[in-house]
Order: C-alpha cells, then structure tokens, then sequence
C-alpha cells in the first residue's frame, strides 16, 4: 500500500516537474528587424527567470504562413500590424498588441547615401510581398519620385537580415534596412541615413500570443518582461506606443 502511494506521489511529482519545464520554455518567431534586440532582451529574461527562451528569426509574411499551418510558437513580434492583427481575428492568437514602431534606414559602405541619388548598379532591399521593411523602402523609393529610375537595379533580399548582409558583405553597394540593424552593427552614422518617414506608412510592429493551457502565462510573463524594456528599444533605434508616430494601438 506504501509502495503504491509512494510510487503516485513520485509519479505525480514527475509529471509536475516536466509541465513546468515546458512552461519554461517559449519558442517565439520575431522579424528580422527586432532579432538584435530581441536577442539581448531574451538573454536578460534567462539569466533573471531560467527560463528557455527559443527565438526563430526571419520575415514577418513567412512567420505567418507557418503560424496559420501550425508552427508551435508561443509569441509572434512581427514587423507590421496586419498579420498579428488577422491571427487574432481567425482566433489563432490572442492580445495583437502594438510593441514598437520602426524606421527605414539607407546603407551604402562609401559615403552618406542620398535616396534621391543611388548610381548604383545594385540597390537590394527585403522582399516587399513578405516584409514590411521591403514594402516601406518600395513606398520611399515611389513617394521621392526615382523608383522608375531605380527600378532595374532592384534586388531582393529573403528579409531584412539577409538585405542587411548583402550590404555587410559588399554583395550589394546600397540598400534599405531597419535603423535598429546599422545600430546594432555599429554601422558608422557616415554611411548611412534615417528614410525621412514622410515617405513610407509608419512601420507599426505587433506582437500576437499564440500560446494556450500552460504555455499561456509563461508567454504572458515575457510579454509583461519585454514590454519593460523600453530604454533598450529605445537605444535600438524604435519609437514606442503613444510616441509621436506611433499609435498606440
């Protein structure tokens, strides 16, 4: 009888200990333009709750085909408000919430780029029909009058980390990326330049909870962990909710 109660307790005890370490552990998919900071954030959650933070990195559109066919993620910090916005509405997630706002920058690796002057035989920006940050440097290059002129020496990058690498590794003389990337890589204030945001739709980015049962509150506590951290977005080169343009909803 002992035995039996012993061998329950010890079972139950188990089972316990297993559902809170998956509690702990949060798999969250973030858009390109967020994963330097999103990287320093999740560390700083680990080292202060042991908890396991996963993060996936890539474009916003990508991220959402997978979510909508079932990817196991717990968070989504996508680059725009409209996907976090549809998974919400189609009940795959819950509390689509805006997190920060965005700015373009325009790289070149010799000398201070001008968006009305790029002599370039290739100026590379992300994907448009899948990242937001493509979609915006479209829109600047449209709203400046030369994207007829540019046009042909368009490439395109997978997401805004693969057009930031074009650049890095002088695949591409010039290209659009996220002001948070040339901070976060250091990137000399001499080569590149802030997209004035007059030429682009404010770069609103939400997040979604798509975790459930007990994934929820751990994602929630990141949620709370993250939304604290407002000096390193700040420091990262993104404005936040109730800023001047950035909508706090």
């Amino acid at each position: 009888m002992n035995k039996r109660l012993l061998t329950a307790a010890a079972l139950a005890t188990l089972f316990t200990s297993a559902t809170a370490q998956a509690a702990d552990h949060l798999r969250i998919a973030v858009a390109a333009n967020l994963l330097p900071v999103m990287q320093t954030i999740a560390n700083d959650y680990e080292k202060q709750t042991g908890a396991k933070v996963e993060l996936a990195g890539g474009s916003s559109g990508a991220f959402f085909e997978q979510i909508q066919r079932g990817a196991p993620f717990d968070l989504f910090y996508s680059a725009d408000a409209i996907r976090p916005d549809k998974l919400a509405d189609a009940s795959k997630g819950t509390e689509s919430r805006t997190y920060a706002c965005g700015q373009l920058a325009l790289w070149q690796t010799s000398g201070k780029p001008d968006i009305h002057n790029l002599p370039f035989k290739r100026v590379v920006l992300a994907n448009p029909d899948t990242a937001p940050y493509g979609a915006a440097a479209l829109q600047a290059l449209d709203r400046s009058g030369v994207l007829e002129t540019v046009k042909p020496r368009l490439a395109y990058g997978q997401d805004i980390g693969q057009t930031y690498n074009f650049v890095k590794t002088g695949n591409s003389p010039a290209g659009f990326v996220a002001l948070s990337q040339v901070k976060a890589g250091n990137v000399p204030p001499a080569q590149y330049t802030i997209v004035d945001a007059t030429l682009y739709d404010p770069l609103t980015q939400k997040r979604v909870i798509l975790a459930k049962g007990e994934q929820l509150d751990a994602a929630k506590r990141f949620v709370a962990f993250f939304d604290n951290q407002k000096e390193t977005l700040h420091q990262a080169g993104y404005s936040l909710p109730g800023e001047t343009g950035c909508a706090a909803q």
